[in-house]
C-alpha cells in the first residue's frame, strides 16, 4: 500500500509540474506577444486573424472553464469586468442610435477586449514566484526593445540615411512593423515602446544594486531618448516625481527631483530639434480638443456620443486617450477608468508597499502617458494595468511573505 501511495503522490507531483510548465509556456507567449508585438499585427495569419486574436480566444476559453469549476474571482476583478461590460454595452448602443456604422463600433470595442486579460491573470498568478516571473518577462522585453533601438540607431550612424533604416525595417514580406521615423537623426518610435519605460521601472525597483542593473538602466534610458517621444519621457519623469514626493518622500527626495528636472530638461533641449517638426503634431491635438469641445451636449457630457463616432480630424481613434474616452463615453467613461485607478491605489495601500510600489508606478505611468498618447484604452496599456492590479492584489494576500521576496535591494532604492 505504501508503494502505491508513494507512486500516486509521485504521479500527482509530476502532473502538477507538467501543468505548471504548460501554464508558464502559455503565459509567456501571451505576454511576450503583447510586450513585443506592438499593434498586434506582426504575426498575422490572414488580413483579419492575428496571433494576438488567437491567444485572446484561448485565454477567454480558459476563463470560462475556470469559472465553471471554481466560480470565483477577486471582488476587484469582478467590479472592473462588470463595469467594463455595462459601459461598453451602453457606449455601443449610444453609438448605434447616433448613426455609427457597425464596423466603426467594432473598431472601438476590439482593442478594449484585452480588459478580459485581468480575469486570466487573476487565476494564473497565484504565488510570489508567479509575480517574479512577470517581472522577469518585463525585464527581458525591455532589454530586447533596447537592443532593437540601439541596433537600428547604429544602422543609421553607419549610413547616415533614414531611408536605409526604413528599408532595413520594412524589408520583410509583412509590412506591419509600424515603426515611425522622426526627423533626420535616426529617432525611431515603435508602438510597444511604452515597455521601455515599464522595463526601466521594474529594473530600477526589482533588481539588486549592481553594475549590471545600472548598465541596463543606462541603455534603456538611451533607447527611450532614441524614440524621440516626448510623452514617454515626461510621463516617466512624472512617475518618479510622484514616487519621490508622495510615495517614498524623505530628505533625499528634493535632491532627486531637482536632479531629475535638470536631466529631463537637458535631454529635451538636446533632442527637440532632431525629432522632426512637432508643430503639426501639437496642432492636430489642439484641433481634436477644440472639435470635441464644440460637440459637447448635456447628454454627451454624461454618456458621450457613443462608439464609432469620432471628430472630423480623427474619425476613429484619437492621440489623447482621455479625450477620446470623454468624447465617446462621457464622464461615465472617465468614471470607469478612475474607478480602476482607485482599485489600483487601494491594492497598493493594502499590500506590502515595498514590494508593490513598482507595480503602482507602472500603473501610474500608463495613466500619465495617456494624457498625450493613446494607451490607457489600448491593449498595450490595458496589459500593464492588468498586471499591476493583479500583482498588487496577490501581494496583499501574501501578508506573511518575507518583505524582500520581490525586492532584493533596499538600501539605495529611494
Amino acid at each position: 500500500m505504501d508503494i502505491v501511495t508513494d507512486s500516486g503522490k509521485k504521479n500527482k507531483v509530476e502532473t502538477a509540474g507538467a501543468l505548471q510548465k504548460i501554464k508558464y509556456a502559455f503565459l509567456t507567449v501571451v505576454l511576450l506577444e503583447l510586450f513585443l508585438g506592438g499593434t498586434g499585427r506582426l504575426v498575422e495569419f490572414t488580413s483579419f486573424l492575428t496571433l494576438r486574436m488567437c491567444l485572446f480566444l484561448i485565454y477567454m476559453c480558459l476563463i470560462i472553464v475556470y469559472l465553471l469549476i471554481k466560480r470565483t474571482l477577486p471582488v476587484e476583478v469582478i467590479v472592473i469586468v462588470v463595469f467594463f461590460l455595462l459601459l461598453n454595452i451602453l457606449s455601443s448602443v449610444v453609438g448605434y442610435v447616433g448613426g455609427a456604422a457597425s464596423p466603426a463600433i467594432f473598431e472601438d470595442v476590439k482593442p478594449l477586449l484585452n480588459t478580459f486579460l485581468i480575469g486570466y491573470l487573476a487565476f494564473s498568478v497565484k504565488t510570489a514566484a508567479d509575480i517574479r516571473y512577470l517581472v522577469n518577462l518585463l525585464k527581458i522585453s525591455s532589454v530586447l526593445l533596447t537592443v532593437l533601438h540601439l541596433v537600428l540607431y547604429c544602422i543609421f550612424l553607419k549610413y547616415s540615411d533614414i531611408a536605409i533604416l526604413y528599408n532595413a525595417i520594412n524589408s520583410a514580406e509583412s509590412n506591419n512593423t509600424v515603426f515611425l521615423f522622426k526627423g533626420d537623426s535616426g529617432f525611431v518610435n515603435y508602438t510597444g515602446d511604452i515597455y521601455l519605460c515599464v522595463g526601466f521601472i521594474v529594473w530600477e525597483q526589482y533588481t539588486k544594486n549592481s553594475w549590471v542593473k545600472y548598465l541596463v538602466l543606462l541603455l534603456i534610458t538611451i533607447a527611450i531618448v532614441l524614440t524621440g517621444t516626448r510623452g514617454l519621457i515626461v510621463a516617466l519623469a512624472a512617475v518618479y516625481f510622484v514616487k519621490w514626493l508622495v510615495l517614498k518622500f524623505n530628505y533625499k527626495s528634493l535632491i532627486y527631483i531637482a536632479f531629475g528636472i535638470v536631466i529631463v530638461l537637458s535631454v529635451y533641449l538636446n533632442i527637440k530639434n532632431n525629432i522632426g517638426d512637432k508643430v503639426e503634431s501639437d496642432e492636430t491635438r489642439y484641433e481634436q480638443i477644440n472639435e470635441v469641445k464644440e460637440r459637447v451636449t448635456p447628454l454627451s457630457f454624461v454618456v458621450g456620443h457613443g462608439y464609432g463616432i469620432g471628430v472630423p480630424v480623427k474619425p476613429i481613434h484619437m492621440e489623447i486617450s482621455f479625450l477620446e474616452i470623454f468624447h465617446k463615453q462621457g464622464i461615465i467613461g472617465l468614471a470607469y477608468y478612475f474607478t480602476v485607478l482607485f482599485i489600483a491605489y487601494r491594492a497598493y495601500k493594502r499590500s506590502q508597499q515595498q514590494n508593490s510600489i513598482g507595480f503602482f508606478m507602472c500603473f501610474l505611468f500608463i495613466f500619465f502617458v495617456s494624457t498625450t498618447n493613446p494607451y490607457v484604452n489600448h491593449p498595450l496599456g490595458i496589459t500593464v494595468i492588468a498586471i499591476a492590479i493583479i500583482s498588487m492584489l496577490k501581494l496583499g494576500e501574501l501578508e506573511k511573505m518575507d518583505a524582500g521576496v520581490l525586492q532584493n535591494q533596499t538600501e539605495n532604492n529611494n
